[in-house]
C-alpha cells in the first residue's frame, strides 16, 4: 500500500507531539542545566515541523489517501529484513569485533543491496563508519565497544 504525504505528514505530527508530551514528565535539571528532555523534545519539535511540511504537498498532489501498489515488491522486503538482521549482527558482533567492523560490515551489505557496486560501497561504508564513531565516541564521548582493534 502507498499512502498519502498528507496522511503521513499528521503521522508524523501525531508521533512527535506525542514525544514531546511524553517527555514533559522526565526530571529537570537544577542549576539551569539542560535535562534529559532536552534532545527528545528537540528532536518531536522537528517531527512536527516536518509533518507540517509534507502535508501541504500530499494536499496538492490530489491522490487517494491510501492506494494499492500493483504488485508485490521482494527486494524491496529483502530491504527492510537486511536493516533488521543488521541491528541483530551488531548486538551480537559488535563487543568481539568492534564498532568500526562491524558498522563497516552492515553499511556495506546495505549499500550493495541497494546499490551494487562494490567498490563504491566499500568506500562509502568506511566513510560512514569513520564518520559514525568520531561523531559518538570523540565528539559525543559515548563509549563504543573497540573490539579486535584493541592492541
Amino acid at each position: 500500500m502507498r499512502f498519502n504525504d498528507a496522511l503521513i505528514g499528521i503521522f508524523v505530527i501525531l508521533f512527535g507531539l506525542g514525544i514531546v508530551i511524553h517527555v514533559q514528565s522526565y526530571p529537570t535539571m537544577s542549576g539551569g542545566m539542560p535535562g534529559p528532555e532536552l534532545f527528545p523534545t528537540v528532536i518531536g519539535v522537528l517531527l512536527m515541523i516536518a509533518g507540517a511540511v509534507q502535508i501541504p504537498t500530499g494536499l496538492r498532489s490530489k491522490a487517494p489517501l491510501v492506494r494499492r501498489l500493483p504488485e508485490f515488491n521482494l527486494r524491496g522486503v529483502c530491504n527492510i529484513v537486511l536493516v533488521f538482521v543488521g541491528v541483530v549482527f551488531y548486538i551480537y558482533a559488535s563487543e568481539y569485533l568492534g564498532f568500526l567492523l562491524t558498522a563497516f560490515c552492515i553499511v556495506y551489505v546495505l549499500m550493495l543491496a541497494l546499490r551494487g557496486k562494490l567498490f563504491l560501497s566499500a568506500i562509502i561504508a568506511a566513510g560512514a563508519a569513520v564518520f559514525a564513531y568520531m561523531l559518538f565516541n570523540k565528539l559525543l564521548m559515548v563509549p563504543l565497544p573497540i573490539g579486535l582493534f584493541a592492541f
